[in-house]
C-alpha cells in the first residue's frame, strides 16, 4: 500500500497552521473579515492555473531517474467543488481508498481544473463533505510517478499523476451539481492530451466499447474503448469500477456496446480511465 507523506506543516499539529492558513484564505472556520475579497471562492490559486502540462516527459525512453520531474510543492487553493469521493472496496480487501475528486468551481471547467486529493485531512477534524461541497485546500502538490511495485521505472516514459496531500476546509453549499465537461474520446488515446483532464468530471458521448467487453482482474473490472488505431495498446482508454460496482450495479459492459454517453472521472494508472459514479452515469 502506498504511503503519502504530508509536508512539515501538515504533521503533528500543523493543521493547526493550515487551519490559520486557510483562514487567511477566507475560507476558515474562525470570524470573517469585514471587508470582502469581491470573490465568494476565494483568492487563493485556481488548480488550472495551478496544474499544466508535464514538460519533463521523455518520450523515446523509461530511465529508473526521471530527472525533470518536479519536486513537491506547497499550494493554498480556493473554490474547489467536490465532485467525487471514492467510497468503494473495488478490490475486496476490506477497505476504501477516502480519495477525493476536487474540480475548480465552474459551468465551464477548464483544461487542468480536476485532481485527486489522496486521503484528506480536514479542518476542523470531524468536517464531512458531501459532493457538491465547495472548499479550500492547504498542503502539497505531487507528480507521483507510479508505484515501483508494479514497474520499477513507475509510469512510462515519465509519466505522472498530479496529487494533492493536505487539508479541506468547508466554504459553502453549492445547489448546483458541477456539470460535466465534454471531451471527445480521442483526447485520451494519449497521454499529452489526455493529462488536461486529469481528476476532473467528463462525459464521453457515443463511447463503444471494444468486442472483450468487461474484465475482472483481482476485483478490479474495466472494458477497453474501441478507439480505432492507436500506438501503445496500453494507452487505450477503459471504464473501470473504481467508484462503484458495475458488476454488481450494471449495466452490463458486454464487448461491441455502444452507449448513449458515459459520465465518470478521469483516472490514470498505466493508462486513462473512466470511472463512472454510479449506474446514472452509464446511458445505453
Amino acid at each position: 500500500m502506498r504511503l503519502f507523506l504530508l509536508p512539515t506543516s501538515l504533521s503533528t499539529g500543523g493543521l493547526l497552521l493550515a487551519a490559520l492558513f486557510l483562514g487567511a484564505c477566507d475560507g476558515g472556520q474562525g470570524d470573517r473579515p469585514s471587508t470582502s475579497d469581491g470573490d465568494e471562492l476565494g483568492s487563493c490559486g485556481r488548480l488550472a492555473k495551478t496544474i499544466g502540462p508535464a514538460t519533463w516527459l521523455e518520450p523515446d525512453k523509461a530511465p529508473k531517474v526521471c530527472a525533470g520531474r518536479p519536486p513537491d510543492r506547497t499550494v493554498c487553493l480556493s473554490g474547489l467543488t467536490v465532485v467525487a469521493i471514492d467510497r468503494f472496496d473495488e478490490i475486496g480487501d476490506g477497505s476504501t481508498r477516502g480519495n477525493y475528486y476536487l474540480e475548480d468551481t465552474s459551468d465551464d471547467p477548464p483544461p487542468f481544473a480536476g485532481v485527486l486529493i489522496y486521503r484528506p485531512a480536514f479542518s476542523p477534524p470531524d468536517l464531512r463533505l458531501v459532493e457538491g461541497d465547495v472548499v479550500d485546500f492547504f498542503g502539497s502538490l505531487q507528480e507521483f510517478g507510479g508505484p515501483t511495485s508494479t514497474s520499477p521505472t513507475g509510469f512510462n516514459y515519465c509519466r505522472t499523476l498530479p496529487e494533492l496531500g493536505g487539508a479541506l476546509t468547508f466554504r459553502f453549499d453549492n445547489h448546483f451539481a458541477q456539470p460535466p465537461k465534454v471531451i471527445p474520446i480521442e483526447e485520451l488515446k494519449s497521454y499529452e492530451t489526455g493529462r488536461p483532464y486529469l481528476g476532473m468530471l467528463v462525459k464521453l458521448l457515443n463511447p463503444q466499447l471494444n468486442p472483450d467487453g468487461g474484465k475482472d482482474s483481482k476485483g478490479r473490472y474495466t472494458a477497453a474503448f474501441n478507439v480505432g488505431a492507436i500506438a501503445d495498446v496500453a494507452d487505450v482508454p477503459q471504464v473501470s469500477n473504481e467508484l462503484y460496482d458495475i458488476q454488481a450495479e450494471g449495466p452490463p459492459l458486454v464487448g461491441n456496446t455502444k452507449f448513449k454517453s458515459i459520465t465518470g472521472i478521469v483516472t490514470y494508472f498505466f493508462g486513462f480511465r473512466i470511472a463512472p459514479r454510479s449506474a446514472a452515469d452509464i446511458e445505453l
